[in-house]
């Protein structure tokens, strides 16, 4: 890159000021050699006796003066010279050298007094309304002297007194070269013109460009941008703000999005435009549009004059920073519950001990005072089903213990779905009374899957609890449990009649922490669990709302080593993880 492009705007605008001012000056030279050559003639004709009574020695002493200021001038840096006043003091100088010369010729009787005309457009081109008015009574004061010398014969250097038919001819003379001076100034002075119209023009498209290519920019940024005035009203906005930001009112002034929509960051507090308006200070304010979060930063612009400035909006994207931050809370959250399961897993192995020590010395007590065996086989049954989940958490808590993490899969390749479900309705059903009940279908007992038992009888019991939940909340019966067969793939389904998922926790549904219930109820880690689950089994969980209300669970499963074992091809050679 060039030094000129590098240097700022401003720079680059001072320089070319001074470039036309130095060409002023250029151009006030060459028209000082023409004046001085002029002069030199003057002074030719008059000592050959055509002008007897001008004083030729004073105009040889302004036609040399005049040559070495001028030769000066192309000698020194005219950059050093610019500006539009050093143009009209050169001007000016000029207008007395003109004085000067007429003072000589006759004063106020010569021909050549329309000079005068020429330097007053002269001075009017370059220094424009206030410079003509300078010039123009500098003029009068240069008249008013040779006047004066007319009145006071002492001051008279020189008497117009040409031999004929020399009057005539400086008369003819004088007109024409007044009036081609004038009119060539006048042609100057509208090129001049017509060079700063094209200008303007060229700096018209440049600024439209710009503008067109600053626009196109701001519209391609993932941010939205607008700017409004001290009375609110929008002056300019990007695509993306046309689409974030609010409708204006009825009367085209803007509205904060804190009355349109949430301000998370201070929707009680004044509007964030009005703050950096009123109080000169930025303001933000955070608001939901769709599924993203958008945070609204204003900040108070220059004003040019004592008024309240402008604000400039800026609409940024927080959805993926509210997601990490989301995401570093849960891990958070879960390395603490992973400390406190330890304590807890450490405080519970004692009595899970005694209690299955307990479990089957009743058992025992049962079988020896011989009651009924209806009652007795009920007995019986709990007392086994005590011993076995004490077991079960037995071993949740050890593993917990040892290494944070949940038992080792064991994966049987047939285990059966039915006695799964029954076992898990027993834990969750068997207590209710008046309630939800579980409808097995028929299909159940049809299939058997790729899974381990404890593990998948734990996602049941999760599913069962949360139909059960959803079913009290609507007063509805019912809760369905299906099985079908899907290629190589089995799904096991829980239906229910609840209210279903809601719009703000479908999307979230399986995030450790999410949840529906009220504090103290829930804590959100039961269907991240069962996903987790049963994607360690090698199959996938599904939620979604049923089109008759409620929600449906869906398990998908590897299909059971006997299931694949029936199908053609399947029958040898089958390997199963």
């Amino acid at each position: 890159m060039s030094q000129n492009q590098t240097r700022p705007p401003v720079f680059a605008e001072q320089r070319t000021r001074d470039d036309f001012s130095a060409d002023r000056i250029r151009w006030l030279i060459s028209l000082r050699w023409v004046a001085m050559a002029g002069v030199l003639v003057a002074t030719g004709f008059a000592v050959a006796g055509f002008f007897p009574g001008v004083a030729w020695s004073v105009l040889l002493l302004v036609a040399i003066g005049g040559s070495a200021y001028n030769y000066s001038l192309t000698r020194s840096p005219l950059q050093s010279r610019g500006g539009r006043r050093a143009a009209v003091s050169q001007a000016l100088v000029d207008l007395v050298m003109l004085t000067i010369v007429l003072w000589a010729a006759g004063g106020i009787s010569s021909p050549f007094l329309g000079f005068y005309v020429f330097h007053l457009a002269l001075i009017g081109i370059l220094g424009g309304p206030r410079a003509t008015f300078v010039a123009t009574g500098a003029a009068f004061a240069g008249t008013g002297f040779l006047a004066l010398t007319e009145w006071i014969p002492a001051l008279k250097i020189g008497l117009w007194d040409p031999i004929p038919p020399w009057d005539t001819i400086a008369d003819v003379t004088a007109f024409m070269i007044t009036m081609g001076a004038v009119a060539y100034v006048v042609l100057h002075a509208v090129r001049e013109l017509r060079d700063r119209e094209h200008a303007l023009e060229g700096a018209r498209d440049q600024a439209e460009l710009e503008y067109q290519v600053i626009s196109n920019t701001l519209d391609e940024i993932e941010a939205g941008l607008e700017v409004v005035d001290a009375e609110g009203r929008i002056e300019w906005r990007n695509r993306l703000a046309e689409k974030l930001a609010p409708t204006p009112n009825h009367d085209g002034t803007w509205e904060c999005p804190s009355q349109t929509r949430a301000c998370q960051t201070d929707p009680a507090g004044p509007c964030p435009v009005w703050r950096a308006r009123d109080e000169d200070t930025p303001g933000r304010c955070r608001f939901s549009a769709g599924d993203r979060t958008y945070e609204m930063l204003s900040f108070p612009l220059a004003s040019r004059d004592e008024g309240p400035p402008r604000i400039m909006n800026l609409y940024v994207d927080r959805t993926q920073m509210l997601h990490a931050e989301r995401r570093l809370m849960q891990a958070e959250r879960l390395a603490s519950l992973g400390r406190v399961a330890q304590g807890v897993a450490h405080e519970l192995n004692t009595p899970l001990a005694t209690i299955r020590t307990l479990a089957a010395d009743m058992r025992e007590a049962i079988r020896s005072l011989g009651a009924d065996e209806t009652l007795q086989s009920d007995l019986a049954e709990s007392a086994a089903l005590i011993r076995d989940e004490t077991g079960r958490l037995g071993r949740i808590t050890q593993a917990l213990l040892t290494g944070g993490t949940l038992p080792r899969l064991q994966l049987d390749t047939a285990a059966h779905l039915r006695p799964i479900v029954e076992r898990a309705r027993a834990l969750v059903f068997a207590g209710v009374r008046d309630g939800p009940e579980l409808v097995v279908d028929a299909s159940v007992a049809q299939h058997s899957v790729s899974a381990d038992r404890d593990r998948l009888l734990q996602v049941l019991v999760n599913l069962f609890q949360n139909a059960l939940d959803a079913n009290r909340e609507t007063g509805r019966k019912s809760v369905w449990v299906s099985a079908a067969r899907d290629g190589e793939m089995v799904e096991l389904t829980v239906e229910d009649e609840g209210s279903g998922l809601q719009p703000d926790i479908a999307g979230r549904v399986f995030e450790p922490f999410a949840t529906t219930k009220p504090p103290g109820e829930g804590t959100g880690l039961g269907l991240y669990a069962s996903y987790m689950l049963v994607q360690t089994m090698g199959g996938e969980l599904t939620i979604e709302n049923r089109p008759r209300g409620g929600a449906r669970a869906c398990i998908r499963l590897a299909a059971g080593a006997d299931m694949l074992a029936k199908e053609p091809g399947l029958a040898h050679g089958a390997t199963l993880s």
